[in-house]
């Protein structure tokens, strides 16, 4: 199969924060286009389909940034490394969007609509291979380790979160677990694996790895911010989808806890909702406060990241860390 990238790369656009790695993402970007080549043409379709409808590159620029934060390594072995986190992204991303029956992802069709559930979790699957392929070909042991252990806390923590729809006592216990497993733990382990890969010592890694865990429960916050007051037309998902799913998220639990009536947890009692519905939860919880109590929890988990960068040395990288966990708290998509 003879596909031409050229042009692809360049036309990508990226935040500030995102200045001192551009030459090591743009390689980054090249190295997923290139892993994702398959003669099973709905293999290569599916994965390309995901790969040009857009995406932040969080998870490989976390690696980047904590190797080169770190010490040096091997440009071509950090970005095939960087691009197995982000293939693991993408296949979780597949495999949500079966799961919770979605159409729509960053303003354009999910492979599900597009291409049915059977190709769709096939597709997730083929991408979930490559990635460990291409860890066990170019990581170490410790950063094998790592990156499994947390795909399965990943997904176990889809299965408590599915298991938990529309029971508010379970997502009363178990929010904070789930948001950790799903999307703070892969942030940390993107963080850790570039430390590996450049032998940093113990301290360093585990201070960028736990910058990593605050930063992704800072991102899944922001998320679950956004599902209620983002503008369909940046997030590229219909608002409210969350609500319409039965997921018990921070600012509605906040909203629950304030709820004297009683009148917000009838509705929510009802499991899923409709649009209609989801609208009107949506509205009070906007109008109680609990939106701004949730951003107040968002931006306490930022500056605790930042706080996890102090004794390490002030290198253009840290300060890319830095400006990263701004980012994701003032994000509107």
């Amino acid at each position: 199969m003879s596909i031409s990238f050229a042009n692809r790369v360049g036309e990508r656009s990226r935040p500030d924060w995102a200045g001192p790695i551009a030459g090591e993402m743009d390689l980054v970007e090249r190295t997923l286009e290139s892993v994702i080549c398959s003669d099973v043409s709905p293999a290569f379709d599916i994965s390309m389909h995901l790969l040009t409808s857009g995406g932040k590159r969080i998870r490989p620029a976390l690696v980047v940034l904590g190797a080169m934060a770190s010490g040096e390594c091997d440009p071509e072995r950090l970005a095939y490394l960087a691009a197995a986190t982000e293939l693991v992204h993408m296949a979780s991303l597949i495999h949500d969007d079966v799961v919770d029956e979605t159409r729509e992802r960053r303003g354009a069709v999910t492979a599900a609509e597009n291409y049915g559930n059977k190709i769709s979790v096939l597709g997730g699957d083929y991408l979930l291979a490559k990635s460990f392929h291409l860890l066990s070909t170019y990581g170490t042991a410790e950063i094998l380790r790592s990156l499994s252990a947390t795909a399965v806390r990943m997904t176990e923590s889809e299965i408590l979160q599915a298991s938990a729809e529309g029971d508010l006592a379970a997502w009363e216990a178990d929010y904070w677990r789930i948001i950790r497993d799903k999307t703070a733990g892969f942030l940390a382990s993107c963080c850790e694996c570039g430390a590996l890969l450049v032998g940093a010592e113990p301290s360093v890694r585990e201070r960028l790895c736990e910058y990593g865990m605050q930063l992704g429960l800072a991102f899944q916050i922001t998320d679950d911010l956004l599902d209620i007051t983002g503008d369909r037309a940046l997030t590229g998902k219909e608002t409210g989808t969350d609500l319409m799913h039965g997921k018990f998220t921070l600012p509605t639990l906040i909203a629950l806890r304030s709820d004297e009536s009683g009148e917000l947890r009838e509705i929510r009692g009802k499991g899923m909702l409709s649009r209609d519905e989801a609208a009107a939860v949506a509205a009070r919880v906007i109008a109680c406060g609990a939106v701004d109590e949730a951003r107040l929890a968002a931006l306490d988990c930022s500056e605790e990241a930042i706080r996890q960068l102090a004794g390490l040395p002030r290198t253009d990288y840290i300060n890319a860390l830095i400006s990263l966990a701004g980012f994701v708290i003032s994000r509107e998509a």
